[in-house]
């Protein structure tokens, strides 16, 4: 009697737990959130974590990320465009999708970036990191930058 009232126990704690780590939003639905406009108020830098809030415009005070489906670009003075070489998508059922969810896609990116200042030379180099949507606000994590001579 115990037995059958501790494999009902945890056959209900598995299904439950199963259903509450699902996906709220598929891979691709969580890649069309992922592409707009993006208002961070921190430029980017290797090892730092960014979050953003989707605007059509930002303030003055804020850097613009607008992503697209082939590539991103940063709206400043020196012109950083990247392009996507490569990429992955992993589900995360500990990040909190929305208020109510927890779990979504981690888009892994690699993308070879031109950097042209106004003043000196056109800098290429190979961006990668992770960024994914939670409660509406875009994340960028583990940014690693390789410039090329």
């Amino acid at each position: 009697m115990i037995r059958a009232l501790l494999a009902g126990i945890a056959g209900l704690l598995m299904a439950t737990s199963a259903a509450y780590a699902r996906p709220e939003l598929s891979k691709s639905r969580s890649w069309k959130l992922i592409q707009g406009t993006w208002c961070l108020a921190d430029p980017p830098s290797d090892n730092e974590a960014y979050a953003g809030i989707a605007r059509d415009k930002c303030d003055e005070n804020e850097q613009t990320l607008i992503i697209r489906e082939n590539g991103y670009r940063w709206e400043r003075e020196d012109g950083l465009r990247c392009q996507y070489s490569s990429g992955r998508a992993r589900f995360d059922n500990a990040i909190p999708a929305s208020t109510k969810t927890v779990g979504v896609w981690v888009f892994h990116i690699i993308a070879g970036c031109i950097r042209r200042p106004a003043e000196s030379a056109i800098v290429k180099y190979t961006q990668s990191f992770d960024m994914y949507v939670s409660k509406g606000t875009l994340w960028i994590e583990n940014l690693r930058s390789d410039k090329k001579p």
